[in-house]
């Protein structure tokens, strides 16, 4: 606990901090003061179950002592090591093979960066390099989805089409070579047609529209393998094969933003793996590190390092940073040691059960969908006309936060706690978010 009053904090807060995806000038709302396990501990005393893993980001939950070990030791031993010019760094290398380790078959060259956006970035700067060294110069377009959330820096932002007055409208014209179109969002479908009878048209418009501006221009599609901000949207399962199949028969790099659902948060090691899918870069981050430290990598195939050989390609100056590797490093050997893949999964598919059960003649209930600890709750105002209840929504996260458990609510509530939950711990959260929105008048 802080020596310092909430009060004081604040002020200080307010004084001196821009919050992130905040209105400049507002106040501040709550000071976090500590973590254990999956609880967070504010300065005034509040504490409550972290069912957001914040930003779906604390895989490991909070007071790894084994990390702070391995982070401490190896700060003792070689603060920063650039690598630059060949230079590289015991660590990063030893992280490297670990990372080759998990990822699927052919993923086994890394460029590191220090979050999600910088890996997408990094991702899309890769594959127009990659075309560009191969002579096909024109190939340089990205296609991503509509509903999509990639990050916020300029190589990100133009992929980010989901609440672009939050997230991309103020820093434009936003750069070109940038295309999108409809989602896997079945509830919600752009073409008005109900799975599976619709074919999975949407994959179908992904063909229909590399074909119409011309394969030679196009450079990569950019997809996650769930929608996360958007609130942890599942796909169906035929539409991860097709695009796939789209990619390789137009000669376009399949590009997986795994930042949020990578590293066992579906009841995979990476998301695709849900669907015998391997693209050709991965980009992550989150739960490299569990969120101990700010550390993102982007994963190219084999194909696509033979591809790159001989260009230049950019860095950043904490890349392949030792002390983040050695936190990386434990971090997926306890993934690995502790099954917690196999937890989310088996956790995942418990929550789920109880949800539909539970929450089945709930009336502002529209859908409910999820992949392991990755978990949405469609919240509507009528479930006939799928009319969306926004206030219900933000009305559910407040109520749920007042009972000591926090998630995130969109449109859709997200339920995505650390993947160290237990029964025991998932029960507790689990009645409190049933019993909040199974109470919600329709208006």
């Amino acid at each position: 606990m802080s020596e310092r009053t909430n009060e004081e904090l604040l002020k200080i807060d307010k004084d001196h901090v821009i919050h992130s995806m905040g209105t400049v000038g507002d106040d501040p709302e709550e000071v976090m003061d500590e973590g254990h396990g999956i609880y967070i501990k504010l300065t005034d005393g509040e504490e409550f179950i972290d069912g957001a893993s914040q930003l779906t980001c604390v895989n490991l939950g909070y007071s790894q002592d084994e990390i702070a070990d391995v982070v401490a030791a190896q700060m003792r031993k070689l603060t920063y090591a650039n690598t630059f010019f060949g230079t590289c760094n015991t660590a990063n290398i030893e992280c490297s093979q670990k990372l080759a380790g998990l990822t699927q078959d052919g993923l086994n060259h890394f460029l590191y960066t220090c979050g999600g956006s910088e890996s997408i970035d990094s991702a899309v700067r890769i594959a127009r390099t990659y075309w560009r060294n191969k002579g096909a110069h024109a190939k340089s377009k990205i296609i991503s989805l509509y509903n999509a959330y990639h990050g916020v820096n300029m190589g990100a932002a133009p992929t980010t089409t989901l609440k672009q007055s939050v997230f991309s409208s103020y820093i434009h014209p936003l750069p070109a070579g940038y295309m999108h179109v409809p989602c896997y969002y079945c509830y919600r479908c752009a073409y008005g047609l109900k799975y599976p009878d619709c074919g999975i048209r949407c994959a179908d418009v992904l063909d229909y529209t590399i074909k119409a501006e011309g394969p030679d221009n196009i450079a990569a599609l950019l997809a996650e393998p769930v929608h996360g901000t958007a609130g942890c949207i599942v796909p169906p399962p035929e539409y991860w094969p097709k695009i796939r199949k789209i990619c390789s028969d137009n000669d376009v790099l399949l590009m997986a933003d795994e930042v949020m659902t990578g590293f066992g948060r579906t009841g995979k090691m990476f998301a695709t793996e849900h669907w015998d899918v391997i693209p050709d870069i991965v980009a992550m981050a989150k739960g490299l590190t569990g969120a101990y430290l700010p550390f993102g990598a982007v994963a190219l195939r084999d194909s696509v390092y033979e591809g790159l050989k001989g260009s230049q390609v950019f860095g950043f100056t904490y890349s392949g940073h030792p002390v983040c590797s050695a936190a990386a490093i434990k971090a997926m050997e306890i993934y690995v040691r502790d099954k917690l893949v196999e937890n989310s999964a088996a956790m995942g598919k418990y929550a789920m059960e109880r949800l539909n059960t539970e929450l089945v003649d709930a009336p502002c209930v529209g859908e409910i969908s999820g992949l392991g600890l990755m978990i949405g709750i469609e919240i509507v105002a009528n479930k006939e006309t799928k009319a969306p209840n926004m206030m219900a929504s933000m009305g559910i996260g407040k109520a749920c936060k007042a009972k000591g458990l926090r998630v995130r609510a969109g449109g859709r509530i997200a339920f995505t706690p650390p993947l160290i939950i237990t029964k025991e711990e998932l029960d507790k959260a689990l009645d409190i978010m049933i019993n909040i929105i199974a109470a919600v008048k329709p208006k």
